[in-house]
């Protein structure tokens, strides 16, 4: 399946107000996976730089930090917002 991941510009990670999606994001890269969770661990520098993942189709931004909380994965057009513990779906306009 494939995620369209979504970075927010500027970031709080948690902390503070919440970016507005999809105004305040940025595509950064389309990645085939079976889940979410995977998409988690494929967007992170955890032994080496993500982006060389195989499952990472095309990247949209040069040089993308590690999905955080905050990020925001969607599929089936439906928006996925990394919260503290795990995900929580969005409506696209919030």
């Amino acid at each position: 399946m494939k995620y369209r991941v979504y970075h927010a510009i500027n970031p709080t990670f948690g902390f503070g107000k919440k970016p507005e999606f999809p105004s305040e994001y940025e595509l950064v890269a389309t990645v085939e996976s079976a889940g979410i969770e995977d998409v988690f661990r494929i967007t992170n520098h955890i032994d080496h730089d993500w982006t060389k993942n195989p499952e990472v189709i095309e990247l949209f931004h040069n040089r993308p930090r590690s999905t955080s909380v905050g990020d925001v994965v969607v599929v089936d057009e439906k928006a996925h917002y990394c919260d503290m513990v795990g995900w929580k779906e969005i409506d696209e306009k919030s």
